[in-house]
Protein backbone atom coordinates (compact mmCIF):
# COMPACT_ATOMS: atom_id res chain seq x y z
CA UNK A 1 0.00 0.00 0.00
CA UNK A 2 1.37 3.30 -0.68
CA UNK A 3 1.12 6.15 1.69
CA UNK A 4 -0.48 9.43 0.48
CA UNK A 5 0.14 12.97 1.70
CA UNK A 6 -2.28 12.80 4.33
CA UNK A 7 -0.24 10.11 5.75
CA UNK A 8 3.30 11.84 6.83
CA UNK A 9 3.23 14.07 10.30
CA UNK A 10 5.20 17.10 10.31
CA UNK A 11 7.43 17.12 13.55
CA UNK A 12 9.69 19.65 15.05
CA UNK A 13 13.33 18.33 13.59
CA UNK A 14 14.76 19.27 16.90
CA UNK A 15 11.76 17.27 18.70
CA UNK A 16 12.69 14.25 16.47
CA UNK A 17 16.36 14.57 17.06
CA UNK A 18 16.32 14.17 21.05
CA UNK A 19 13.84 11.26 20.36
CA UNK A 20 16.32 9.40 18.28
CA UNK A 21 19.50 10.93 19.33
CA UNK A 22 20.32 11.64 15.94
CA UNK A 23 21.87 15.47 15.37
CA UNK A 24 19.77 17.63 13.30
CA UNK A 25 22.53 17.95 10.80
CA UNK A 26 22.68 14.38 10.41
CA UNK A 27 18.87 14.48 9.45
CA UNK A 28 18.79 17.32 7.79
CA UNK A 29 21.72 15.98 5.51
CA UNK A 30 20.10 12.39 4.98
CA UNK A 31 17.08 14.07 3.75
CA UNK A 32 18.75 16.26 1.49
CA UNK A 33 20.71 13.01 0.05
CA UNK A 34 17.67 11.26 -0.34
CA UNK A 35 18.47 8.44 2.05
CA UNK A 36 15.43 9.02 3.79
CA UNK A 37 12.00 10.24 2.40
CA UNK A 38 11.32 13.28 4.34
CA UNK A 39 10.45 16.98 3.62
CA UNK A 40 12.10 19.61 5.16
CA UNK A 41 10.43 23.53 6.03
CA UNK A 42 10.14 26.13 8.13
CA UNK A 43 7.60 27.21 11.00
CA UNK A 44 7.00 29.50 14.10
CA UNK A 45 6.91 28.01 17.43
CA UNK A 46 4.45 28.38 20.38
CA UNK A 47 6.84 31.19 21.42
CA UNK A 48 6.90 32.58 18.24
CA UNK A 49 10.51 31.82 17.17
CA UNK A 50 11.42 30.36 13.68
CA UNK A 51 11.74 26.49 13.82
CA UNK A 52 13.05 23.95 11.36
CA UNK A 53 10.03 21.26 10.39
CA UNK A 54 10.20 17.90 9.22
CA UNK A 55 7.66 15.89 7.22
CA UNK A 56 7.81 12.55 6.78
CA UNK A 57 5.66 9.56 6.61
CA UNK A 58 5.22 7.22 9.86
CA UNK A 59 7.32 4.26 8.04
CA UNK A 60 10.10 6.51 7.93
CA UNK A 61 9.31 7.49 11.22
CA UNK A 62 9.20 3.66 11.89
CA UNK A 63 12.85 3.30 10.20
CA UNK A 64 14.09 6.44 11.94
CA UNK A 65 13.89 4.85 15.39
CA UNK A 66 15.02 1.93 14.53
CA UNK A 67 18.19 2.52 12.72
CA UNK A 68 19.28 4.89 14.96
CA UNK A 69 20.03 2.96 17.53
CA UNK A 70 22.37 0.60 14.95
CA UNK A 71 23.94 3.88 13.50
CA UNK A 72 24.85 4.99 16.48
CA UNK A 73 26.54 1.34 17.83
CA UNK A 74 28.90 1.80 14.61
CA UNK A 75 32.42 2.99 14.50
CA UNK A 76 34.65 4.44 11.83
CA UNK A 77 37.58 5.99 10.93
CA UNK A 78 38.87 9.30 12.10
CA UNK A 79 38.54 10.85 8.39
CA UNK A 80 35.10 9.38 8.57
CA UNK A 81 34.45 11.11 11.74
CA UNK A 82 36.08 14.26 10.07
CA UNK A 83 34.01 14.31 7.41
CA UNK A 84 30.66 13.66 9.76
CA UNK A 85 31.76 16.47 12.17
CA UNK A 86 32.46 18.69 8.91
CA UNK A 87 35.84 19.23 9.96
CA UNK A 88 38.91 20.40 7.91
CA UNK A 89 41.77 19.97 9.62
CA UNK A 90 42.82 16.09 10.95
CA UNK A 91 44.37 17.33 14.32
CA UNK A 92 40.66 18.06 15.43
CA UNK A 93 39.37 14.81 15.81
CA UNK A 94 42.60 13.56 17.73
CA UNK A 95 41.94 16.87 19.67
CA UNK A 96 38.01 15.96 20.43
CA UNK A 97 39.42 12.61 21.39
CA UNK A 98 42.16 13.26 23.94
CA UNK A 99 39.44 15.71 25.45
CA UNK A 100 36.91 13.01 25.70
CA UNK A 101 34.76 15.04 23.60
CA UNK A 102 34.60 12.58 21.42
CA UNK A 103 35.03 8.43 21.49
CA UNK A 104 37.62 6.20 19.86
CA UNK A 105 38.60 2.51 20.59
CA UNK A 106 41.33 0.66 18.75
CA UNK A 107 39.87 -2.41 16.13
CA UNK A 108 42.29 -4.35 14.75
CA UNK A 109 44.95 -1.67 15.35
CA UNK A 110 42.97 1.06 13.74
CA UNK A 111 41.54 4.01 15.59
CA UNK A 112 37.75 4.04 15.22
CA UNK A 113 35.62 6.51 16.42
CA UNK A 114 31.83 5.89 18.06
CA UNK A 115 29.60 7.34 16.00
CA UNK A 116 27.11 7.82 19.20
CA UNK A 117 29.57 9.95 20.50
CA UNK A 118 30.33 11.87 17.32
CA UNK A 119 25.95 12.35 17.17
CA UNK A 120 25.85 13.40 20.78
CA UNK A 121 28.93 16.15 20.27
CA UNK A 122 26.85 17.38 17.26
CA UNK A 123 23.82 17.38 19.26
CA UNK A 124 25.89 19.67 22.16
CA UNK A 125 26.77 22.04 19.59
CA UNK A 126 23.11 22.61 17.99
CA UNK A 127 21.68 22.84 22.22
CA UNK A 128 24.47 25.99 22.08
CA UNK A 129 23.18 27.54 19.09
Amino acid sequence: MTETITDRQTLRLDELSEAIRISRQTLVRWTDRGLIEADLDWGVSEDNQETRLIELPPSTVEFLEGFAGEYREDTVSRTEARRLLKLIDRNQVQKLIRQGSIKARKVKGETRVSVGSVEDYLMTLEESE
